[in-house]
């Protein structure tokens, strides 16, 4: 197990922007593009730190909240609406943390995109 989190994690932090060669580009260099890349992309880690946690409460919140109604519904059609509404929430619950796990890695991508397009480049892909 630990060794499929430790590929896991190598393979996200290989995740880099590809730049298009424009003018900034060809003017700055590789090296100081790299550089420029790297800045960002550890700005882009200190805000995932600084709000991961919350935004994983809040998908998780939000959908507790849509699967509790959802249960509530279905728990009127079946005749137990408070054992819907347990089961729903619990449901949405488990997707929404779900869902907020998975978005900081966009989150990250379109920091770093933002903040290498405020440096003059121009991101064309991740590889």
């Amino acid at each position: 197990m630990k060794y499929i989190c430790l590929i896991l994690l190598i393979a996200s932090c290989a995740s880099r922007p590809q730049l298009y060669p424009n003018q900034k580009f060809k003017s700055s260099g590789k090296e100081i593009a790299k550089k420029d890349i790297d800045s960002c992309m550890a700005q882009a880690e200190e805000y995932l730190k600084s709000s991961k946690g919350k935004q994983v409460a809040k998908s998780a919140g939000a959908g507790a909240a849509i699967g509790a109604a959802i249960g509530a519904v279905g728990g009127m059609f079946t005749g137990n609406m408070g054992r819907g509404l347990v089961r729903g929430g619990a449901m949405g619950a488990a997707g929404g943390t779900a869902a907020g796990a998975v978005s900081p890695d966009e989150i990250k991508r379109r920091f770093v995109n933002q903040c290498l397009a405020e440096k003059g480049y121009q991101v064309i892909g991740w590889d």
